[in-house]
């Protein structure tokens, strides 16, 4: 399992960092997601299903930022 966070995270860190556009940042962010929804699951929690997809992440962040 720890193999498989190893490789999301570098991923997630290459697409970030390596290209601004949409689609690497929205590949990152799922990456991430995707790894702590297992996580999640993995320690049995109640509230695996309350975190916010891509794009209400991007509308919170905007909101903030003002």
């Amino acid at each position: 399992m720890n193999g498989i966070r190893v490789l999301s995270l570098t991923v997630c860190l290459l697409a970030g960092t390596a290209c601004s556009a949409d689609w690497a940042q929205r590949f990152a962010y799922h990456a991430v997601e995707n790894a702590g929804q297992l996580q999640c699951q993995k320690a049995m929690a109640d509230d695996c299903e309350g975190r916010p997809g891509y794009d209400q992440y991007q509308k919170q962040r905007r909101e903030l930022e003002r």
